[in-house]
């Protein structure tokens, strides 16, 4: 059962440009360090912007991908009617695009030209604002302004993309989730998701918690590798998406992550006296040995994920 939303971080960015900034930061702060998510208002991406991706979101699907779901749900629900375990299958409908360090998106098959400027508008924005956020996760941590955004460049940038998911009807909810349980691999994610249909939720003090649907918000999270490089102020947290059985849900995540050759590890500044770094339970990798350890491993617990980085030979 899920716990109350009426606590739910939410943000209203417009307030950091006011005499309110050092309450909307302490909002950011209690965020990261106790819910792994926030919800942005006024973030600056415009509403007709927004409106637009969603109305040519909805429309790709139910022209290019409803038929092809169709199947897929006819064979999974005919497996789980019949006594086979499916709730290792996602009732998802997705397709990635990626815009760093080298766009896809002039190559994805089913999008119109129009579509596929208004991703590279959308993404654009987006980007601008994770790095926006990532300037006043840094204040609040007290790192050197532009820290976070430099420990996730590598030799060649961000890595940076977009998964567009429709999550259709289930008539057996308690069969199949829409997505399970996991945390996110990478740096900081923003999503922009249906404003009519819920189902994303996140565990929070052993209780899914609804994270509730709003219109043009941006819905934040903490992905594993902040967890790292806070020596773990930040939490990445467990989310998942639930099936309904009305209402098709959109949701359209973006994932400003560190680039493949990245070496991520705690920022020495927030790391106490020597013994403390000794005993810091968070390792030093390659964020592309980490995603191939993930990829493995992602419907599971972080901790063992963290805990086999410090092996080099866990990772092969």
């Amino acid at each position: 059962m899920a716990a109350s939303t009426v606590s739910f971080p939410v943000i209203n960015m417009e307030k950091l440009e006011t005499d309110e900034k050092s309450a909307a930061m302490e909002v950011i702060r209690d965020a990261c360090e106790n819910w792994g998510f926030f919800e942005l208002l006024n973030h600056g991406i415009s509403h007709e912007l927004m409106d637009e991706v969603e109305r040519l979101t909805k429309a790709q699907y139910a022209s290019c991908q409803a038929q092809k779901f169709k199947e897929f749900a006819r064979r999974t629900l005919e497996a789980g009617e019949n006594g086979a375990d499916v709730k290792d299958v996602d009732w998802e409908s997705t397709f990635f695009v990626r815009h760093r360090p080298v766009s896809n998106v002039a190559d994805l098959p089913d999008l119109d030209d129009h579509y596929r400027q208004v991703m590279k508008e959308f993404a654009s924005a987006i980007e601008k604002l994770a790095e926006r956020l990532l300037d006043l996760l840094c204040e609040n941590l007290g790192l050197e302004p532009g820290y976070l955004k430099k420990a996730f460049a590598g030799s060649n940038g961000p890595t940076f993309g977009t998964k567009v998911s429709a999550y259709p009807p289930c008539p057996r909810p308690d069969l199949v989730d829409g997505l399970r349980a996991h945390t996110d691999a990478g740096g900081i994610i923003l999503l922009f998701q249906d404003d009519q249909v819920s189902g994303l939720q996140l565990l929070k003090d052993g209780e899914w918690v609804d994270v509730p649907p709003v219109r043009h918000a941006i819905v934040v999270n903490i992905g594993d590798q902040l967890e790292v490089i806070t020596n773990g102020l930040y939490k990445s947290v467990m989310h998942r998406v639930l099936t309904r059985p009305d209402g098709n849900r959109m949701s359209i995540a973006s994932f400003y992550n560190p680039g493949a050759d990245a070496v991520i590890f705690p920022a020495p500044k927030l790391l106490g006296d020597e013994e403390e770094r000794a005993e810091t339970a968070y390792p030093k990798f390659v964020f592309e040995d980490y995603m191939n350890l993930y990829v493995r491993h992602k419907f599971e617990a972080k901790e063992p994920r963290f805990e086999a980085m410090k092996s080099p030979i866990a990772t092969a």
